[in-house]
């Protein structure tokens, strides 16, 4: 491939290109490893073009493209929050890859921030993505999905209520007490782009998307489970539940989908650096930490 590509700071602007070269670059991953990917819709072109937006909004020196000539060809996105360093999105094209791009983009980000502080990336199943993180000084987690149809009924928990925007501060002071540091204003944004929230006035909260849960921390894994399994039962009908990144310190959430009858699949790693380690019952977003 001819060319030399630049890595620079994301402008505005950027996220149309920026988006399409994170997708591309994530579905091939999925692809390749026999997983399902979603039908590209505009609807979803927006979405991860306004996440970009928002992120490069709250952290703009986290935000790095590479370029060559006028196209994006690769992307980083790192924030911070509460002093805890989460590397929300690296991706380079297919074609691309394999000619140091995506080690320059992740240096880039690395850069941003303390290098001392807690971080974690949410790593796709590349082999090459693995070893990258294992060299920047990231512990690896393996960890689980529950991912399929729903086979047994499910209501919601009494003590599980539809919260709003005017939670969000709730929220916060549960990621304070669960992960050591809240999200700011990472959960309002979600709920801006349709996402529901669900409170448990007892100590939690989890944030939902159709069969998606996007986020769920939570003071005790009985309000944790109460929260995953109401969680579970607001899916549409038809809808494919995805309970992403289970480590093994989380058995209460892998009792809960199997009491769902949700498939559960090895998959993916959490890579933690300088103990970053929720311990309490926490499923974590793969963008947001």
């Amino acid at each position: 491939m001819s060319g030399v590509a630049e890595v620079r700071l994301m402008q505005d602007g950027d996220e149309v290109g920026a988006e399409a070269a994170w997708d591309q670059a994530y579905g091939a991953v999925r692809r390749e490893n026999h997983l399902p990917t979603e039908e590209r819709t505009s609807d979803l072109i927006e979405l991860g073009q306004r996440r970009l937006r928002y992120l490069r909004g709250t952290d703009p020196g986290g935000s790095w493209v590479a370029e060559e000539g006028t196209q994006i060809i690769g992307i980083a996105q790192a924030h911070i929050r509460g002093g805890v360093w989460i590397l929300a999105t690296l991706g380079v094209l297919p074609r691309f890859q394999d000619r140091g791009i995506g080690r320059a983009l992740l240096s880039r980000a690395l850069g941003y921030g303390d290098p001392a502080s807690p971080g974690a990336i949410f790593s796709s199943p590349d082999p090459r993505a693995v070893h990258r993180y294992v060299s920047a000084g990231f512990e690896l987690h393996p960890t689980a999905v529950a991912y399929g149809p729903v086979r047994k009924s499910l209501d919601m928990h009494p003590g599980v209520r539809k919260g709003s925007i005017d939670d969000s501060s709730y929220a916060n002071e549960i990621d304070r007490s669960v992960r050591g540091a809240d999200r700011g204003t990472d959960v309002e944004f979600q709920l801006s782009i349709g996402y529901q929230l669900l409170v448990d006035d007892e100590g939690g909260y989890a944030v939902v998307w159709e069969g998606r849960i996007a986020m769920l921390s939570a003071l005790d894994e009985g309000i944790a489970t109460r929260l995953l399994l109401s969680a579970i039962a607001q899916c549409p009908s038809g809808a494919t539940v995805d309970v992403s990144w289970i480590t093994a310190e989380q058995q209460w959430a892998v009792r809960a989908v199997a009491s769902a009858g949700v498939p559960i699949r090895i998959h993916e790693a959490i890579m933690m650096r300088n103990k970053w380690q929720p311990q309490l019952p926490y499923l974590p977003n793969g963008i947001f930490g």
